[in-house]
């Protein structure tokens, strides 16, 4: 199995890969298109990925789809604001991950109602880059971003919650065809994926030490514990609320541009495997007052 996979911290790929759960062959990527691109090549057959990109996979017809859930609410706004959200956008010039990303789509949300100047980079660590040297007033990404922008002068002005409730950050993506001949293989995979996500949300310092070590320590683990709780919102499952949320977005994506066509759950979704593995109630709205309810 050949697996696309992102940097971002609080993905369950590191934790697998790291580990030697899952025998595949990984392949990192720059942005979640990269990775939907890489998919209709068949250069990949499964992948983790944010759900914009998905979207417009499937609207250009590649054969793909989500067969898992991992995390919601992953986008954040940080910045040099004095106002509340959303006003702080006003007239601010905001450093955001390639078009078509997650973070790029429910930031533009905002353009409706609010002037402000979206700057889109191939890179996250560019964005840090230009909002240290002064080049944005702001920054829309993971958490990852918003909590190293903080070193620069940056608040927290977007909460995850507040920007788009519910919003997939990422799912499990596969192939259609590698879908149907390798069934097994896949539900094995996403009881390790389900087992990760709880091991993130429920064992928060167990998971930020083992990130501290995996990344060479390249963050100290205060930071990657924050990381880890600005949105500690895991699980593999797909609630309505998850896939609600992916629908409204595919209508927003097609109002932006981004894609053309009117999209179903059938068109984005397949629950065979999901629903065996995690016939329980979904475990992101479990964080709550600083714990994780039983």
């Amino acid at each position: 199995m050949r697996i696309g996979y992102l940097s971002t911290l609080y993905h369950t790929s590191h934790m697998l890969k790291a580990k030697r759960l899952v025998r595949a062959e990984w392949k990192i990527f720059g942005t979640g298109m990269e990775i939907v691109k890489a998919l209709e090549e068949k250069r990949i057959d499964l992948a983790y990925v944010g759900l914009t990109p998905v979207i417009f996979a499937v609207d250009k017809g590649v054969d793909i789809f989500c067969i898992s859930g991992g995390h919601v609410e992953g986008t954040v706004i940080a910045g040099r604001f004095e106002d509340r959200f959303p006003d702080c956008l006003e007239g601010k010039k905001i450093g955001v991950p390639a078009r078509g990303s997650i973070h790029d789509v429910l930031l533009r949300s905002y353009l409706a109602e609010l002037d402000f100047h979206v700057i889109n980079y191939p890179w996250a660590e560019m964005i840090l880059d230009d909002f240290a040297e002064g080049k944005l007033d702001g920054v829309c990404g993971t958490p990852n971003l918003a909590i190293l922008a903080k070193r620069y002068g940056a608040v927290i002005c977007g909460r995850p919650s507040d920007i788009w409730p519910w919003n997939p950050s990422y799912g499990i993506a596969v192939r259609e065809d590698f879908f149907e001949e390798n069934f097994d293989t896949l539900r094995e995979f996403l009881i390790k994926h389900e087992w990760a996500t709880n091991i993130l949300r429920e064992a928060v310092d167990h998971a930020g030490e083992f990130l501290e070590r995996y990344i060479r320590r390249e963050l100290d683990f205060r930071t990657v514990k924050e990381i880890l709780l600005l949105s500690p919102k895991y699980c593999a499952s797909l609630p309505d609320e998850y896939v609600s949320s992916t629908l409204a977005l595919a209508a927003l994506m097609k109002k932006l541009g981004y894609a053309e066509n009117s999209l179903k759950k059938s068109d984005v979704f397949n629950f065979d495997l999901i629903s065996e593995v995690h016939p329980q109630k979904e475990h992101y709205s479990a964080w709550k007052n600083g714990k994780t309810e039983k």
